[in-house]
């Protein structure tokens, strides 16, 4: 997981935008349960973790099957694609998201 100080201006004011606030205090991201992190971390707690059925699985790499790809997605690796299809990510960088728990 990564502290809000470790981001840099562009991804902090990505980040303030995005959320609809002007500036973000030291406990706001813990109080309205917004995580950041890198993408490979974000996409193992967000889909990995609930995988505990084959049926879950299964139903999880339909998904990725079904992913429509756009010229301007060709250089996003798969992890990257996913994560940012999910209403609750936030893109800041292309290794860096923000995730709403309670969106």
């Amino acid at each position: 997981m990564l502290d809000y100080n470790e981001l840099n201006e562009d991804e902090k004011r990505t980040l303030r935008k995005a959320l609809g606030v002007e500036r973000i205090s030291l406990f706001y991201l813990e109080d309205h349960q917004v995580l950041l992190m890198n993408a490979k971390e974000l996409f193992e707690y967000i889909y990995m973790y609930d995988l505990k059925k084959i049926k879950d699985a299964i139903n999880f790499i339909e998904k990725i099957i079904q992913l429509e790809i756009h010229n301007e997605d060709v250089d996003k690796n798969i992890v990257q694609k996913i994560l940012e299809e999910n209403e609750k990510v936030i893109k800041l960088n292309d290794d860096i998201y923000a995730y709403k728990e309670n969106y």
